[in-house]
């Protein structure tokens, strides 16, 4: 049994996440998205920062999450239901893991571990029976196919006779019997035990669990009256029957243990993924930012297109609605965006890899409409500022980082440049960046690179290859930004007119005129 609410048939175990996942968080912010997704919940905040970073790569994969996340959405009960469930389950989990460790280093491995075993196999069967129970508040009214699938897998599951049989093991921890058959091997030491029933009494009010443990000693011990007192040998070979007996008694429940606990490792991991995301999302609701659910498009699809995509981080830090960009590429290999500077390059670039990550965990994203092919891979390569932490200068370091990118990358992957090889001459990094993004043309991989070699812009428009989109900044005649990208010839980063104001600006606060 598996919970499979984020995918049709499995858990994110074995899923590979993007390569240089600490790069893309620190690139497109995406630390300010988990704060708002976690509100302070560290499990939450664990757990979405793994499952964000691991992209689905099929549409079909998208649209199974995403109906589930908008059920959930709708019926806020019981998604809070479930996360509980989620969250007590983690806290046995852990504590039933530390005590295992710990009984580990003693005498009384068997004995404390079969005590704390079934005490949290006796509440996760409580956990599983009350899931089953909530979820069947819902039926008839379920329309996604993970949870409907999900219902439907614990109603196949025999809870109510597992909890009969771990009713019958209580007998450890409350008193019984237990009737057991054993063989003689060799130097007459006790062999191949086999359990013949075991019987519980009737509990007594305030018995504690060593209570019980030694009241069952002692029933075992006493049967069939031998006395054992005075024989130390064979007092050993009976303490050594009892924790066989235990041990033999615990393989009965070894495999379903293993199920539950793998169960309750990937429901946890959902709930908090999904409970995340709704509260991001209805954090955005309270200060008016727009989410709309995307439209996934199979790998090797041609066209993006979407309207009013805005930078979320921004959004999100401002909490205002930044200005939006429409656009649409058609089988676009390589997009090339030039212009002013400060004229919204880099917030554009952002803006539109954000969103593409967003819809490929599953996400709503930050815009009008948003429709966009899969990809396999995402990487991002924005330029760093030279710090103490650098083993090389920035050149050299830009150089690795794009070295080991491309060693990882592979069919499917879409690499967005931001200001790359902004750290040399611009001849120099004209002749890098040019390369670079010829080889990956000629493999069809998908690029959006912001840049101010303007010489390598200009060359590469003046080729006018099949499959290149160039965008510009919008620059009106005054100067003022307007922070769109428009399609349009490869324009300088910088102008005169801009520096002439820049300098007079500068000028005037200190008294100062400049006289033409």
């Amino acid at each position: 049994m598996d919970a499979c609410l984020l995918y049709r048939d499995s858990s994110t175990d074995g899923r590979k996440g993007y390569d240089f996942r600490q790069d893309m968080i620190k690139d497109f912010n995406l630390d300010i998205l988990f704060r708002t997704m976690a509100r302070d919940d560290f499990l939450i905040s664990e757990k979405v920062r793994k499952v964000v970073l691991i992209p689905l790569t099929s549409p079909e994969e998208i649209l199974y999450r995403q109906e589930v996340l908008q059920e959930l959405y709708h019926f806020s009960r019981l998604t809070e239901e479930m996360y509980e469930c989620a969250r007590r389950q983690e806290k046995a989990l852990q504590k039933y893991k530390e005590e295992r460790e710990r009984f580990y280093s003693r005498s009384t491995r068997k004995t404390g571990e079969i005590l704390e075993t079934l005490a949290f196999l006796a509440r996760g069967q409580e956990e599983l029976t009350g899931l089953k129970k909530l979820l069947e508040e819902y039926d008839g009214r379920l329309q996604s196919e993970g949870m409907i699938n999900l219902l439907a897998r614990m109603r196949e599951q025999p809870l109510e006779e597992i909890g009969t049989k771990l009713k019958e093991m209580e007998f450890f921890i409350s008193s019984g019997e237990i009737g057991c058959t054993v063989q003689f091997g060799g130097g007459m030491k006790m062999d191949r035990l086999q359990i013949n029933y075991c019987t519980t009494e009737k509990r007594q009010g305030g018995q504690s669990s060593l209570r019980g443990i030694q009241k069952f000693y002692n029933k075992l011990v006493r049967k069939n009256t031998i006395p054992i007192h005075s024989n130390v040998v064979l007092r050993e070979e009976v303490a050594h029957l009892k924790e066989t007996a235990m041990e033999q008694m615990l393989k009965r429940f070894r495999l379903y243990l293993g199920e539950m606990i793998t169960f309750f490792e990937h429901f946890i991991e959902e709930t908090a993924f999904y409970v995340g995301v709704i509260q991001f999302m209805k954090r955005m609701k309270e200060i008016g930012i727009p989410l709309t659910m995307p439209e996934p498009r199979p790998e090797g699809s041609g066209d993006t297109r979407f309207e009013n995509l805005f930078e979320l981080s921004m959004a999100v830090y401002l909490q205002t609605i930044p200005v939006g960009n429409d656009l649409t590429m058609r089988d676009n290999v390589l997009t090339l965006v030039t212009g002013a500077n400060q004229g919204g390059k880099s917030t554009f670039l952002r803006s539109y890899g954000i969103a593409q990550v967003l819809m490929q965990c599953g996400m709503p994203v930050p815009a009008a409409r948003f429709s966009a092919p899969v990809y396999r891979h995402i990487f991002t390569h924005f330029t760093r500022r030279e710090s103490e932490k650098m083993d090389s200068g920035r050149l050299q370091e830009e150089l690795k980082r794009m070295s080991g990118m491309i060693c990882a990358a592979g069919p499917g992957s879409l690499f967005l440049l931001n200001e790359s090889f902004a750290s040399t001459t611009e001849k120099e990094g004209t002749r890098i960046a040019g390369a670079i993004l010829r080889a990956f043309y000629e493999k069809g991989i998908k690029t959006m690179m912001v840049t101010h070699l303007y010489q390598l812009a200009h060359e590469l428009y003046h080729e006018n290859l099949p499959g290149v989109l160039f965008l510009t900044a919008e620059r009106q005649e005054d100067g003022t930004r307007t922070y769109k990208m428009v399609p349009g010839e490869p324009s300088h980063t910088s102008y005169g007119t801009d520096l002439f104001r820049l300098l007079e600006d500068e000028l005037a606060s200190e008294g100062l005129e400049i006289f033409t």
